[in-house]
């Protein structure tokens, strides 16, 4: 395989790999000779996904994700933030190769990314350490407000009914739960069906069975269902596997 700023270049089949070791950083981009594409994920402990099947980001902690206490001001090339949590304990790496960002506040609309972090109890303060070359690059204060985003490829879940993230990809194999494998955002893939694709139409994820695709009709109801891509070749009956070009990701 070669290497390209994350990517990596595959053969036919690499990209059906799953195992219980993690062999490549979260969202590590598989790029198949048919130009099909695919990030390297984990999923969660809920449940063990089938091929075909659309997944989502992990939920959200409410106590991280907005307006987190900073309890140390920080300067241009600082190498971590110190901040306290809200509700909900953090462990050990929870956010390792997720993202920090600052909110509110003088520093506010930067991102970086995160190394690593020791446990951190809810409503208790922690440092957050970045990754090697990605220092704070605008000096925050004690006023401003941070935010807490993991790995989108950490502890993915089933696309549920009702969306409580953003769609992460298709899976390209089984696999189980907490294991490791690839999910497709590009290219033409097989999808679980729940309402039959219309040819050539815009294709959503379902609001009736987890996991599963539907037609997106942008005059009906559920409209604001996330996009994935465009149904292809024959329509798949409900609980088929239908084409898809995905365009979830490049």
């Amino acid at each position: 395989m070669a290497f390209n700023y994350g990517s990596i270049f595959g053969e036919y089949g690499d990209e059906k790999v799953t195992g219980t070791a993690k062999v490549h950083p979260f969202g590590t981009r598989l790029v198949l000779p048919d130009g099909r594409i695919f990030k390297y994920g984990q999923m969660s402990t809920a449940a063990a996904i089938g091929a075909g099947q659309i997944c989502q980001t992990a939920v959200g902690v409410a106590g991280h994700d907005m307006d987190l206490v900073i309890t140390a001001a920080g300067s241009v090339g600082d190498k971590s933030i110190a901040l306290t949590l809200g509700a909900g304990d953090a462990a050990e790496n929870l956010y390792a190769e997720g993202y920090i960002g600052i909110n509110d506040g003088a520093g506010e609309g930067h991102l970086y990314k995160i190394a690593s972090h020791d446990a951190i109890a809810g409503s208790a303060s922690g440092t957050i350490n970045l990754v090697d070359g990605d220092t704070i690059a605008e000096a925050y204060t004690t006023g401003s407000l941070a935010a807490l985003h993991k790995s989108p490829y950490k502890d993915v879940i089933i696309y549920p009914t009702t969306g409580t993230g953003y769609c992460v990809g298709v899976a390209a194999a089984e696999i189980a739960a907490l294991s490791y494998g690839w999910f497709q955002t590009w290219g033409i893939a097989k999808v679980l069906c729940d309402v039959a694709f219309v040819v050539g139409n815009h294709v959503r994820v379902s609001d009736g069975t987890a996991g599963s695709a539907e037609p997106l009709d942008r005059d009906g109801t559920h409209e604001n269902e996330e996009d994935i891509g465009v149904a292809a070749l024959i329509a798949p009956v409900t609980t088929d596997y239908g084409f898809v070009q995905l365009k979830i990701s490049p």
